[in-house]
């Protein structure tokens, strides 16, 4: 399984900040979708390739291409036994698609210091849906 995303970071900045381990916990943990423990990932990179490898189940890797102040960040799956968990609330799939895409929007997030694809993060500028319906009960009062 492949996704891959578009950052916009040099190549370089972005390998910098995958390697760096304490950097797992902002991503590592949408792969397993699991909230409660981290565990040891077996973080490996190689700067060289700019390939980043982690051995903790789901394994896998992450590839980043790129130049200038645009990158592209490629997540494969080498581990194929995933086992899908419960849902930790019903509209939290558990699908290697979805926790890869969900894994790559919070490096994306994090690298550009964006506030956005991170669920922990406020997309600065954006309104919620919530505030839009606020909104729009205010300006009219026969909504409620």
């Amino acid at each position: 399984m492949h996704a891959k995303i578009g950052i916009n970071a040099a190549p370089q900045a972005v390998m910098n900040w995958l390697s760096r381990p304490e950097n797992t916990r902002h991503w590592f943990a949408h792969l397993r979708h699991a909230a409660e423990e981290m565990p040891d990932v077996g973080l490996s990179a190689d700067a060289g390739a700019m390939l980043v490898r982690w051995t903790a189940a789901p394994a896998g890797e992450m590839h980043v291409t790129g130049r200038g102040h645009a990158s592209d960040l490629t997540l494969t799956f080498s581990d194929t036994g995933h086992v899908v968990e419960p849902p930790v609330e019903e509209m939290s799939p558990d699908d290697p698609q979805t926790n890869a895409g969900n894994a790559l929007r919070s490096v994306k997030s994090h690298v550009e210091n964006a506030e956005g694809g991170d669920p922990d993060m406020h997309t600065r500028g954006v309104v919620s849906k919530e505030e839009v319906e606020e909104m729009n009960r205010d300006k009219d009062p026969a909504a409620t």
